[in-house]
């Protein structure tokens, strides 16, 4: 039954998208290129051009904690020629913002969720701690001179450090920064103490001796660095974040036309080639529905503001 929903999906507007010929389709990324959803968006990018038979180009437009980015996207004409790809910030800015130049449930069209990933505690290898437990003890010896980068407020990797915060009771200083890459090069120069990152990223780092890697997210270890424990095992099982990321387009774009997005979004997913490239990067597959990709949003929007509000988060 689900093939022949598929089949029949792909039938459906053989003009309104194909129509407009080769003009590629905008698959704006929110951060600057490197990060975790950036490396995400490239793998995908050719796999949708595929399925469209249109070209799907990938465009960088950072700042504002992913903020500048999904309105760009939000704010695009609703005729399917304009992406966005979200992450964990896109349900946790609401919290942090009193105002905002969209609204993440009225303004956006959910398209599909792609895929999520756990992320892993990087130190600089000057850092004096081997495992979590000497980390915790370091810290509170030296309240306020241990720091952590991100990608921004409401990411993933800022989360994860709040979460980390809280549960180990620590004085750590956040630095923010413009996206996953230019806080892989903060952590491996020494400018910050330490960062989350995803499994790809931290193995490489690990591998060259440039960060070392203490825990992951979550209750399991990862397929990725199963030789670093989880939080949980460590026995901080609240740092538990993962980053999710997600296809958008703007409000008001015809339902069939994100029925065809959403089906090359899972085709996609489904090509052996990519979904183990995904897998060896770290990412766990998601797929599925728009209507469980507006479940999905709507449950998290509370879930980070109650977080938001407990550790006192602030735009920067």
């Amino acid at each position: 039954m689900q093939r022949r929903v598929m089949v029949a999906t792909f039938g459906l507007l053989p003009c309104i998208v194909r129509a407009q010929g080769a003009r590629p389709i905008r698959l704006i990324v929110p951060y600057s290129p490197g990060g975790a959803t950036d490396i995400l968006s490239r793998l995908l990018a050719p796999r949708l051009s595929e399925s469209l038979e249109q070209p799907v180009v990938v465009e960088n437009r950072a700042g504002g904690n992913s903020i500048v980015g999904t309105e760009a996207a939000l704010r695009a004409a609703p005729d399917g020629q304009t992406l966005g790809m979200i992450d964990l910030a896109f349900v946790v800015n609401p919290a942090m913002y009193a105002t905002l130049p969209y609204d993440a449930q009225r303004d956006a069209a959910p398209v599909g969720l792609v895929a999520s990933a756990a992320q892993v505690l990087l130190l600089h290898p000057a850092v004096p701690a081997r495992n979590l437990v000497e980390l915790v003890a370091l810290a509170r010896a030296r309240p306020g001179q241990l720091s952590f980068g991100s990608a921004g407020a409401g990411t993933a990797v800022r989360i994860a450090g709040e979460q980390l915060r809280i549960a180990a009771g620590l004085d750590i200083l956040h630095v923010p920064y413009r996206g996953g890459g230019e806080t892989l090069a903060a952590v491996t120069s020494g400018e910050v103490s330490m960062i989350f990152s995803g499994q790809a990223q931290a193995k490489q780092l690990a591998d060259a001796g440039r960060a070392r890697p203490l825990a992951i997210t979550g209750a399991r270890r990862g397929r990725r660095m199963p030789e670093v424990p989880s939080f949980a095992e460590a026995g901080f099982a609240g740092v538990d974040v993962v980053t999710i990321n997600g296809l958008i387009a703007p409000a008001g774009t015809p339902p069939e036309v994100i029925r065809r997005l959403n089906a090359a979004v899972v085709q996609a997913l489904r090509q052996p080639d990519l979904a183990q490239r995904l897998t060896e990067l770290g990412f766990e597959i998601i797929g599925g529905t728009p209507e469980e990709f507006a479940a999905w949003t709507a449950a998290q929007l509370p879930k980070w503001d109650a977080l938001v509000r407990t550790a006192a988060i602030r735009p920067e």
